[in-house]
């Protein structure tokens, strides 16, 4: 190893717009976007001109613009206490399996028993909008530290059971 290894460096290119990827294919952002969605008239060559000229350009769409475009944010908050029981782990793949395919994610928070922490990481939820909670909780005591009453978003429960009054 060296006396004085270099540094690590970070080289971020800025992400590709739909801007670039309509020009690089000589059409009009409205059209390079049609064609993405596969949305609007135009010839089989022009739409596969520009989901070529996307990919090669290395285009991905801007999932938080579509997210406000649709109000939805394509995620679902897992929260649990459990990330080593025999019945919570599987319920989490399975959650996780169903959903990729749908194009959701699932953004996982263990809360512990912990009743700061629980709220902390459903704030978090909250905040980047998740579509809904599956709340899973441990085979043995099966109440979360934390109170999802109120949310204004679904609440799935397996494994575990609402807050009184919930």
């Amino acid at each position: 190893m060296p006396a004085n290894p270099e540094p690590a460096t970070v080289s971020a290119k800025p992400p590709v717009t739909l801007r670039e990827v309509a020009a690089a294919a000589g059409v009009s952002v409205a059209t390079a976007s049609k064609a993405l969605n596969g949305r609007g008239r135009m010839t089989a060559e022009t739409r596969e001109r520009i989901r070529e000229t996307a990919r090669l350009l290395g285009f991905r769409p801007n999932s938080l613009a579509q997210s406000l475009l649709r109000k939805r944010s394509f995620t679902v908050g897992l929260l649990t206490n459990d990330t080593y029981g025999r019945f919570s782990l599987p319920l989490m793949a399975g959650v996780s399996d169903a959903l990729v395919d749908k194009g959701v994610s699932v953004f996982l928070c263990n809360v512990e028993d912990d009743q700061r922490l629980g709220q902390l990481h459903v704030e978090a939820m909250l905040d980047k909008r998740v579509d809904g909670i599956v709340a899973t909780g441990k085979r043995i005591d099966r109440h979360l530290p934390v109170d999802l009453s109120n949310l204004r978003i679904p609440v799935v429960y397996a494994f575990t059971q609402p807050d009184p009054g919930a």
